[in-house]
């Protein structure tokens, strides 16, 4: 299994905001590197993310989801900013 990288988390997250994919298709696919036996993942960025996108499908309730799309719009948004500032540290 090839490690993943942060544009297939990206790649994977955009979907589910854009109602192209469905929280349990994406949970699969992040589940199948988190539960590996010995996990082919080296960033912790990525790892960090696939831990929270195979969760993304667990339910508080029967009827509710755990993390909700904003949650998941709001991580995005602060990873995006935050490798932005790392772009342009000096920004005035």
């Amino acid at each position: 299994m090839k490690e993943p990288t942060m544009a297939e988390c990206l790649k994977k997250a955009g979907l589910i905001l854009n109602g192209q994919a469905e929280r349990e298709e994406v949970s699969d696919w992040a589940s199948e590197y988190v539960a590996a036996d010995d996990p082919a993942v080296e960033d912790e960025t990525v790892w960090e993310m696939l831990i929270y996108l195979s969760g993304f499908d667990l339910k508080d309730t029967p009827d509710s989801y755990l993390h909700t799309i904003e949650e998941l719009r709001y991580w995005l948004q602060e990873y995006m900013k935050t490798q932005e500032e790392r772009v342009h540290p000096c920004r005035n």
